[in-house]
């Protein structure tokens, strides 16, 4: 598979995305998920993306059973605190008879805090990359960028990175940075979720700078036919409208399954190729729940999709337009009251933000 530098951090084309979707009893499958990760690793990905948001802690945890004994990179991040009240909200969500607000916290000594709390719950003695998790508007990109150089010269981490920032926050921490490389910018990007290429995505290019793509399936959406479980969280969102999806279907089969058939692949490989065929991204990030899945996500690595296929496949996309979802009626916005009674926010958070 081909590979890309971070830093001084290999990483593969292909980036297991630890990011959980779907039905809570697969979430919750720990078995399940670590098999997935182990069949991914014995498919050619050697990387692995986390945080410490995801799951509350327990995503990290997963994966550094998963990857004992493997030589395999890690991506993880800070920034995102969910048990105090400095910074901006991000969200909240419920978790049984409370609610959870996760906070921008980019402070020196938070970021301290957490990449030891990383690297006990992963079980390593350094982390490979290290990626602010978002922008913090109240700490000075300096200050944060100077917690992680000092980390890095304490030999707990390897590379640094960000995630979601701007290209003014981009251009501070690249300064910040001085003679160590900005490791990787991590970003949404999608054939439905173009943003990133107004102007992240050429700064990024402009600098050398790795890209990693985020959610490149848009939750599933860009997968191909499928029906959702009826405790499936995405059934909530714009995507999987039976309007939007039904018009999105039609275009994938008529745009993107001739070039699947071309290749021998499916629609989800297809889509996946698109975003690592565009020029600056060094990495896809994407998620398996089963072993099956992780091996068909592997083979995108040798999928290499001509020039007239990159553009014709974007092109039918471009202009998409993604509805707004109906609001809930009764019926419901009741099954949301009886799944928050049952605990499952807490299950759900890695649907909100990434």
């Amino acid at each position: 598979m081909e590979s890309t530098r971070l830093g001084e951090v290999e990483i593969s084309k292909i980036v297991f995305g630890t990011m959980q979707h779907g039905p809570p009893a697969i979430v919750a499958d720990e078995n399940r998920r670590v098999r997935a990760l182990h069949a991914a690793f014995d498919a050619g990905v050697t990387t692995v993306d986390t945080a410490p948001l995801y799951e509350l802690g327990r995503s990290e945890e997963i994966v550094g059973r998963a990857v004992r004994g493997r030589d395999v990179a890690i991506l993880t991040k800070v920034g995102l605190r969910w048990d105090g009240q400095h910074g901006d909200l991000l969200f909240a969500f419920p978790d049984g008879g409370r609610t959870i607000e996760v906070r921008k916290d980019s402070r020196p000594e938070s970021i301290r805090w957490e990449v030891e709390q990383s690297l006990r719950r992963l079980g390593v003695s350094v982390l490979d990359v290290v990626q602010i998790h978002h922008h913090d508007p109240h700490v000075p990109v300096e200050e944060s960028i100077g917690a992680l150089l000092d980390l890095r010269t304490e030999g707990k981490l390897r590379a640094i990175g960000v995630c979601n920032f701007g290209v003014e926050a981009l251009a501070t921490a690249k300064a910040a940075l001085g003679d160590v490389p900005l490791a990787s910018i991590q970003d949404r990007y999608s054939l439905l979720a173009r943003e990133v290429e107004a102007s992240v995505l050429p700064w990024a290019r402009e600098r050398g700078v790795p890209a990693l793509a985020y959610s490149p399936l848009a939750e599933g959406a860009l997968v191909g036919p499928r029906g959702l479980s009826a405790d499936d969280p995405r059934r909530d969102s714009a995507l999987f409208t039976r309007a939007n999806h039904a018009r999105l279907l039609d275009v994938l089969d008529t745009y993107l399954r001739p070039v699947a058939h071309r290749h021998g692949a499916s629609i989800a490989q297809v889509a996946l190729a698109w975003v690592a065929g565009q020029p600056g991204v060094g990495g896809v990030i994407v998620g398996a729940s089963h072993e099956a899945q992780a091996r068909a996500n592997a083979r995108v690595g040798s999928i290499a999709l001509s020039e007239i296929e990159l553009k014709r496949v974007g092109a039918a996309l471009e202009g998409f337009v993604v509805e707004p979802a109906p609001p809930p009626g009764p019926a419901k916005r009741v099954a949301r009251k009886v799944r928050r009674g049952l605990g499952r926010g807490r299950r759900w958070v890695t649907q909100l933000v990434r």
